[in-house]
């Protein structure tokens, strides 16, 4: 088998562990959120007071499509804006008690996931691993 099959096969082993992975993280009580509330919820709880715009800079899509998200995560009662005291216009987004113990949640299957990938590969594999998707991420593929 030439390398370039074999490089092709993998990425798709890859993406068949990635969706494996997502519907782990879609399982138990998260199932009733979607992968993309997840993401938001793991965004505003990585960087703590983010508002909607840098949200949607980070991810560049839309801002009204970035607050559509929002609202509907503040609807569910899992995030809050906070209005800033040095700009009123301005607001920061927090997670609720409610989103922290979701946030809790997922980071347990991620905890769990890297639990059984450490049983299977060595230290230097997992760098490796690390560099290598680093590697293609600069590439700007």
């Amino acid at each position: 088998m030439n390398e370039e099959l074999e490089l092709v096969e993998a990425m798709d082993d890859l993406s068949e562990l990635i969706k494996k992975f997502q519907t782990q993280l879609l399982s138990g009580e998260l199932k009733q959120y979607t992968l993309r509330q997840l993401y938001y919820i793991e965004l505003i709880n990585k960087y703590e007071g983010i508002s909607v715009s840098e949200i949607s800079k980070k991810l560049d899509i839309k801002k009204s499509t970035v607050s559509i998200a929002i609202n509907q995560l503040m609807d569910l009662e899992i995030v809050t804006k906070i209005r800033s005291e040095d700009d009123k216009r301005f607001y920061f987004l927090q997670l609720t008690p409610k989103g922290k113990k979701i946030m809790q949640m997922h980071m347990q299957v991620h905890k769990n996931t890297i639990k059984k990938i450490l049983k299977i590969l060595t230290l230097e594999e997992v760098e490796n691993f690390i560099q290598i998707v680093n590697k293609i991420k600069m590439s700007n593929l």
